[in-house]
């Protein structure tokens, strides 16, 4: 298992599969838990988005009709956690797979 320690906003990945959300309560982005393919070799990390870049990712995700809405509102913001964590491996039955460009932190 390799480990990437940075990521910047020119790197991008084969795929970039999400696998866990962390949010903790008043944070203003929260940490996805990803698994990425870069050159045939398979990194897992961990990503620190804005709400701005989060929005971005959901949004992307409903054009391919990955609708996450529902299970993020109620298992990570709704609740009274200071931390909350969705394993969406558990929750969907489809691999969760993000473009990197909704990483870039620059919003036009």
């Amino acid at each position: 298992m390799s480990i990437i320690k940075n990521i910047n906003s020119s790197v991008n990945f084969d795929s970039i599969e999400l696998t866990h959300l962390v949010y903790e309560r008043g944070d203003d982005g929260l940490m996805m838990s990803c698994r990425v393919k870069k050159n045939n070799k398979i990194y897992y990390t961990n990503i620190a988005v804005n709400f701005s870049q989060f929005n971005r990712i959901i949004d992307n995700l409903l054009q391919k009709g990955i609708d996450l809405y529902d299970i993020i509102s109620n298992k990570l913001f709704n609740t009274e956690s200071i931390v909350s964590e969705i394993d969406l491996t558990k929750h969907t039955n489809k691999t969760i797979e993000i473009d990197s460009n909704c990483l870039l932190r620059n919003v036009a």
